[in-house]
């Protein structure tokens, strides 16, 4: 018999929530707009939450953001949404916002943005790299008289010299030299491939060296779209600029059976087939083709002016081969991981025609440089699908390069997970 009387066994009570007011709160919730400001960083977060992480490894759809190869990214079997660390060097959120704000097309907000930040938010003011966005939205904007104002309080700032204006935005100066860019033309040509064609137009504008014009994709074209190419092979050569096209026998065979049609072929057929006889240094056939033009249309053909031959590229410390061609016929070499991939303009959109050249330009290369001297903006959705892209190529073995992204570009990159080993500077 028991001395003590055992107490009656009582089960503990649920323990009860008392429901809020209005919806509740998870950890898997995110706060509403309303209750506190949300970061560039928390947007980039959420669009990548939202999908959830694919499975490793895979292949990921065009588009969507992985967290493969050497990124920024972490990836967690314990949360389903992709982390973004803080380790990106020089940012901060006024320049996340920044950047944000930019890759949208809203350039004065995003100068705003940092003219403020640079005054008043510490991180900021302590960031080179935000200063150096802001030079950038500056140089955009063409206000010159700003951009020295800010470039005195950068000095004091880092007791360091300031970016110089330039005439006509470029990147700044570092020891890396890539010879030559790569700019290829995808898809059928229409008016919807004016982005491609300006593009173009700014690698010759600044003087891209040993430039290259790829015409293997080019799967059609309408008389918009011969014209549109024409204009920008005629513009290259009013201004003495030294361009090869690459692989271009599918198009002018196409183009020649289309100039057969005579006038119901469609004049941009026609300024496209004499552009690319002049090209090919071709005098015989392009004054055959323009007298039989000049017959169709009934107007005066364009004169002959061939572009200046390009010079040919041998590897450093090598002399040309003793076959070399001669100088009527030059050829470029290609000096392995020398040349580059351009790209320029607007960059937008998951299924943007130059990033999909990326994979077929680095099936030959284990070092793949992307010059980026020429591109105006990236958009947000582009910035992910390029990080696929890199991501993709670096689980073969190989190294990606960006060369020559302006900083508030840079500082997208930087935001969207691009690791800063990636990026090198352009040489003068």
């Amino acid at each position: 018999m028991a001395l003590f009387s055992k107490p009656p066994s009582k089960k503990p009570e649920p323990l009860k929530l008392e429901p809020k007011s209005g919806a509740p709160m998870t950890a898997r919730t995110p706060p509403r707009s309303g209750d506190r400001p949300v970061s560039a960083r928390e947007v980039a977060h959420d669009a990548r939450g939202k999908k959830g992480v694919a499975e490793w490894p895979g292949i990921e759809p065009a588009g969507e953001i992985s967290v493969g190869g050497a990124s920024m990214m972490e990836w967690s079997t314990s949360n389903s949404s992709i982390e973004v660390l803080q380790t990106n060097p020089g940012l901060c959120s006024v320049l996340e916002n920044a950047a944000l704000l930019f890759a949208g097309g809203q350039l004065e907000a995003s100068r705003t943005l940092l003219e403020q930040g640079v005054r008043t938010d510490h991180d900021a003011k302590t960031s080179p790299l935000a200063w150096l966005a802001l030079f950038d939205v500056l140089q955009r904007a063409n206000d010159r008289a700003a951009f020295e104002q800010m470039a005195l309080q950068y000095v004091v700032q880092f007791e360091r010299s300031a970016p110089a204006w330039e005439e006509g935005l470029t990147t700044t100066a570092g020891p890396k030299v890539i010879a030559g860019g790569y700019i290829p033309v995808t898809g059928k040509l229409t008016a919807a491939s004016a982005a491609q064609i300006e593009g173009m137009k700014r690698a010759i504008e600044k003087k891209v060296p040993h430039a290259r014009l790829d015409l293997a994709s080019v799967t059609g074209f309408d008389d918009v779209g011969a014209r549109l190419l024409a204009d920008a092979l005629a513009y290259a050569r009013k201004h003495r600029f030294a361009l090869t096209l690459q692989r271009p026998e599918k198009l002018e065979v196409a183009v020649t059976a289309v100039v057969k049609r005579g006038r119901d072929g469609g004049e941009g057929a026609w300024l496209l087939s004499l552009e690319l006889l002049q090209f090919a240094n071709n005098h015989d056939a392009f004054d055959e083709r323009s007298i039989e033009y000049a017959i169709a249309f009934e107007q005066s053909p364009p004169a002959w002016e061939p572009p200046p031959m390009p010079e040919a590229v041998t590897p450093a410390g090598e002399a040309p081969p003793a076959d070399a061609p001669s100088d009527d016929k030059l050829r470029v070499v290609e000096d392995g991981d020398a040349e580059s991939l351009m790209f320029s303009g607007v960059l937008a959109g998951s299924t943007n025609a130059q990033l999909a050249s990326m994979a077929e330009f680095a099936q030959r290369k284990a070092i793949v440089p992307i010059d980026m001297t020429a591109v105006d903006r990236i958009d947000f959705v582009c910035a992910g699908s390029l990080l696929n892209a890199i991501n993709r190529i670096e689980h073969q073995r190989k190294a990606v390069q960006i060369i020559g992204a302006s900083p508030i570009i840079r500082a997208l990159l930087l935001l969207i997970g691009i690791s800063p080993r990636h990026f090198l500077k352009r040489a003068t």
